[in-house]
């Protein structure tokens, strides 16, 4: 990892604690302000919808304005946010707290992307945006276990503590680097949003939001997918994570050395159509049973970074607002895996085949992959043949 992505990606870390470490503190912090898990609960609905709209909105708003700057207000914003979720003694305030944490988040990570793009060598921006991603899901892995044991030797308060530390940390140090970041001018507001109307923009974004329908969707119900298996859910979850660091943090060299990002996705895809459709034969398996949720892991957490690079590809100069609406699509994608689960599970469809539909999707989204590679691959063989002339 470059140095001057250190405070970069440490941000990341403590974004990924914050997004998943909520989860496992719900029952003391419902206990605490005197609320149902169901209501408290809604704290992370609060802070995905926040990210969802914050992401793409500041990117537009920010655009062109320094980014050392709007880095360290997304990073301040972030804190605040957290502080007073730290510090709430009723529920409105601690939603308060969540909703100004998923607008940092929101502001910093496509930022972080962007950033990370820009410093690297054009041979090399795959790895740097698998230290980016691999910070966040290292956050996940690590960082969120150690969150839980901290709030079980003192009060939950001390994991939100711990975030606001690593957070302060990244602030600091990336404020005290003397590293002069500078983004490609963007063009105009209208030019930006006409990124939404085209073709090839609107396709990788289309891939995202449908592959995280499938995928992150799904991952909200692995608790009922998994019960009755022998494998304990903690441990299936830590398999997951596990492969979402390998895979997050290998997948760039992956990339760089394919030099398809495009050819790079479609067999991540394969990948990850295949592993989640095996889920149901293996969960009765004991610790093989695992071997499915490790490459969940890997393929899932891989997604981002070929996506990121198609983007850039595209649309050099419209980096940040491409990363925010990537970002979002993943966002939006795992809301609507979520409701559609939901829907299936209610009408009467057994839990533990739920993959099936989630890899039926996967399967359609990796045809059209391939479908948009070949396509691709084709264009630029006749560019380098009408160059060549």
């Amino acid at each position: 990892m470059s140095k001057n992505l250190f405070f970069v990606a440490t941000g990341m870390f403590a974004l990924g604690c914050n997004t998943f470490l909520l989860a496992g503190l719900l029952p003391q912090i419902g206990q605490s302000l005197g609320q149902p898990v169901a209501v408290s609960g809604q704290a992370m609905s609060i802070f995905s919808l926040t990210y969802l709209f914050s992401a793409p909105l500041f990117s537009l708003l920010f655009a062109d304005k320094p980014v050392k700057r709007t880095v360290q207000l997304a990073l301040i914003i972030f804190i605040i946010g957290n502080l007073i979720t730290l510090f709430s003694e009723n529920i409105s305030l601690f939603f308060l707290g969540r909703a100004l944490t998923g607008v940092g988040a929101g502001i910093f990570t496509p930022l972080c992307v962007s950033i990370a793009v820009h410093l690297s060598a054009a041979s090399a921006k795959g790895r740097a945006l698998s230290s980016v991603w691999g910070a966040n899901s290292a956050g996940v892995v690590f960082g969120v276990p150690f969150g839980l044991y901290l709030s079980s030797l003192f009060q939950w308060q001390a994991a939100i503590a711990y975030i606001v530390a690593l957070s302060l940390i990244a602030l600091l140090g990336f404020s005290l680097q003397k590293t002069d970041i500078k983004l490609p001018t963007s063009p105009s507001a209208m030019e930006r949003l006409k990124l939404l109307a085209d073709p090839k923009t609107l396709s990788v974004i289309g891939i995202s939001c449908l592959t995280a329908t499938a995928s992150l969707g799904l991952y909200s119900f692995v608790a009922v997918i998994q019960s009755g298996s022998p494998n304990s859910l903690s441990l299936t979850l830590f398999s997951w994570g596990l492969g979402g660091f390998f895979g997050s943090s290998l997948v760039g060299s992956f990339v760089d050395r394919s030099k398809n990002p495009r050819a790079a996705m479609a067999i991540i895809l394969l990948g990850l159509t295949f592993t989640i459709m095996s889920i149901p034969f293996a969960r009765d398996l004991p610790f093989i049973g695992l071997i499915p949720f490790f490459l969940w892991g890997v393929f899932g957490w891989a997604i981002p970074t070929p996506q990121q690079h198609i983007l850039f590809e595209l649309h050099e100069n419209q980096g940040t607002i491409l990363a925010a609406i990537n970002s979002s699509a993943l966002g939006l994608g795992a809301a609507l895996g979520t409701l559609i689960g939901g829907l299936i599970i209610s009408s009467g469809f057994n839990e533990s085949y739920l993959p099936l539909p989630a890899a039926s999707l996967l399967l359609f989204v990796s045809l059209a992959q391939l479908l948009l590679t070949g396509r691709s691959n084709r264009t630029n063989k006749v560019f380098s043949a009408c160059t060549d002339q």
